[in-house]
């Protein structure tokens, strides 16, 4: 039996250890979303987060030091317990797997939910979680695999907030790129699995007009400039760092590239339609699942920088129709993955109350 919980009941208790990636780009969306819904929240963070200010506008906010030691742990999950029955939230929302630690007790007055924006590692630390909720059927479909209960694995997927319609995009002479350059822009952290090497490789093959902005930071930073250097594009590679808002930087590019071998979602993708580019990306789990090849993006073999590169070329050196998969691709984003329709599932899913659930 499932009934809908009163308006009174609409409250929320989010536990998010994150830094500042995308993952935390979406937490604040969807909390800033719940917030013009009515929902009440409360999240339990880590101290000093950037982003912190941001979220406090629309959602209390406690800062707390998530200790390492077995024994202090349950002094820590103790206190989070008591302060969201303090708040009286009867849902908490665990973001990625390191909030599964720190959940409180599932029972009548509490269910329990985890996010996961990326494939699934293990559940040995998931005791206390009721409900998984991936962002594609990919994560679902590994998780199920892995054994957890099917009909207690939700799939619903991403929104991106619509750009202003007056936003300014950036001032490609401030960043040693032509004004009539061919700019390809990528977005993500500088690790192995983000394939940030195949984009510099596939760039190496495209004419001079052609140059890339790479909006990130991580590990592999230093190995891409170098890279870079190596294949003599460096004056065509351009290390922007991370970016809290890069939509400026997708308001001044031509082509959003995901060059990535084993992306889950690509929220990246979503970013590109949004800020009306056309897409080129690898056929990773993510974006295979989200572009449909030839009408709303194109598709290239993972780890193949010559495929990258004549996708590249197809969509902007040879203008191959790039404002049509655009267009394609910007229709597909509102009619699947709008704010409405998103937030209406997470509404449904969470404030929902099935007497069945418990845990897996």
């Amino acid at each position: 039996m499932a009934t809908e919980l009163p308006a009174s009941g609409k409250k929320i208790a989010h536990i998010h250890l994150g830094v500042d990636g995308g993952a935390e780009k979406f937490f604040l969306r969807l909390s800033r979303a719940l917030a013009k819904r009515g929902v009440e929240q409360i999240a339990f963070i880590r101290k000093n987060r950037p982003w912190r200010d941001e979220l406090a506008q629309h959602c209390k906010v406690r800062e707390l030091k998530f200790s390492r030691s077995h024994v202090k742990r349950h002094f820590v999950r103790w206190g989070i317990s008591r302060e969201i029955r303090s708040f009286g939230a009867k849902v908490t929302l665990g973001w990625m797997s390191p909030a599964s630690k720190w959940m409180p007790k599932p029972g009548p007055d509490m269910r329990t939910f985890l996010r996961l924006g990326d494939f699934p590692d293990g559940f040995h630390t998931y005791g206390n979680v009721q409900n998984l909720i991936g962002n594609t059927p990919e994560i679902i479909r590994q998780a199920v695999e892995m054994g957890w209960p099917g009909d207690k694995a939700h799939m619903i997927s991403n929104f991106v907030d619509p750009l202003p319609d007056d936003l300014m995009p950036v001032n490609r002479a401030d960043y040693s790129t032509p004004e009539n350059a061919t700019v390809l822009i990528s977005l993500g952290r500088f690790v192995e699995r983000k394939r940030f090497d195949l984009l510099i490789k596939a760039l190496a093959k495209l004419p001079e007009t052609v140059h890339a902005w790479l909006i990130g930071d991580g590990e592999l930073m230093d190995d891409m400039k170098r890279l870079a250097d190596e294949l003599g594009v460096q004056d065509r590679t351009h290390f922007f760092g991370w970016q809290r808002d890069p939509s400026a930087f997708l308001k001044a590019a031509d082509i959003l590239v995901c060059p990535a071998d084993d992306e889950p979602l690509g929220n990246v993708v979503l970013e590109g339609w949004n800020a009306g580019l056309p897409v080129v990306a690898t056929d990773s789990p993510g974006p295979g699942w989200l572009i449909e090849h030839g009408k709303t993006g194109l598709l290239s073999p993972c780890g193949d920088a010559d495929g990258l590169a004549a996708s590249v070329d197809a969509v902007g050196v040879s203008m191959t129709a790039p404002s049509d998969l655009a267009q394609e691709g910007h229709k597909f984003l509102l009619a699947q993955f709008s704010e409405a329709s998103i937030l209406g599932r997470y509404e449904q899913l969470l404030f929902t109350d099935r007497q069945e659930d418990s845990g897996p």
